[in-house]
């Protein structure tokens, strides 16, 4: 019975340290990928922040900096916000009376663009524009979900088409909580036959 319960203590400290390291990560991944561009045409990819979005990192952040359009971000380093100054383009976008910022972004090694979402921020207003000589067009992902901390967006370059991956995944902390259920219930049983 000892060597059950010193089990279930380790088992219990290794889910809760996951649940405490899951708590202080505080941003979602944007992942945006680009599929489908059968003429291997060149486009630029660029992220629209809001202007809500940045005033919410900088009061996530306590700064004492007043949003000025693009130069907020060319001019401050504001966590939430982790882009190259020189990729934050000086021309802002507006739709329906909305300001964004326009952030050029360079794909990874696996051809897709990155950006770390603040978590407290409840909403997918931010938006993605794909542009080059023959389009112009923009990503919308309000609707989309987030799953594991992670929002992945497809673009199909030759359709202009965008949906999210099909996919379910089971994360490590329910997989260890499983299994300690399972434990639990082993021990409880093996506990009751030993009592008979």
């Amino acid at each position: 019975m000892k060597k059950i319960t010193v089990l279930l203590l380790i088992i219990l400290m290794i889910v809760l340290i996951g649940v405490s390291s899951y708590a202080y990560m505080n941003t979602i991944d944007l992942n945006f990928e680009v599929t489908s561009n059968e003429n291997n045409e060149q486009f630029d990819v660029f992220l629209l922040l809001p202007e809500k979005y940045i005033k919410f990192a900088i009061l996530n952040n306590i700064l004492d900096v007043n949003y000025e359009g693009a130069s907020t971000l060319k001019n401050n380093d504001i966590t939430g916000i982790e882009v190259k100054k020189e990729n934050v383009q000086d021309e802002l976008y507006e739709e329906n009376g909305i300001e964004y910022t326009q952030i050029l972004l360079e794909p990874d090694e696996n051809g897709i663009y990155k950006f770390d979402l603040l978590e407290d921020y409840n909403k997918l207003d931010i938006k993605y524009r794909i542009k080059n000589e023959k389009k112009d067009y923009i990503v919308h992902i309000d609707n989309f979900k987030i799953e594991n901390r992670k929002c992945e967006v497809q673009y199909d370059y030759d359709k202009d088409t965008v949906k999210q991956p099909d996919r379910t995944m089971i994360n490590f902390s329910e997989i260890l909580f499983i299994i300690l259920i399972a434990i639990i219930i082993i021990g409880i049983i093996s506990y009751i036959k030993k009592r008979r």
